[in-house]
C-alpha cells in the first residue's frame, strides 16, 4: 500500500480537482468507493463528491460488495438522461 509520509500531495490534489471540474462541465458523474479511513482522504473524497455531485461510498472490505451491488441495481432501475 502506498502511503505518503508527508500527507496528501498538494500538487496531486490540485490536478485531480481540476480534472473533477472538467468532468463536471462535461456531465461526467464520479462515484467513489473508498476503503481507507484517513481523515485527509475522507475530506478529499467529500470535496470531489461535492464538486461533481456524485456519490461517495465509505466502505470496508467486508461490505464493499453490498455497496457495489446497490449502486449497480439503482442504475439498472432508473433511466438516466
Amino acid at each position: 500500500m502506498y502511503r505518503n509520509a508527508f500527507g496528501l500531495d498538494p500538487l496531486v490534489i490540485s490536478k485531480t480537482l481540476e480534472e473533477v471540474n472538467r468532468c463536471k462541465k462535461q456531465g461526467i458523474l464520479i462515484n467513489t468507493f473508498m476503503l481507507a479511513s484517513d481523515l485527509g482522504l475522507v475530506n478529499f473524497v467529500q470535496k470531489v463528491t461535492e464538486i461533481c455531485r456524485g456519490k461517495a461510498y465509505f466502505a470496508t472490505p467486508h461490505n464493499l460488495g453490498e455497496y457495489l451491488l446497490m449502486d449497480y441495481m439503482n442504475r439498472k432501475t432508473r433511466t438516466i438522461h
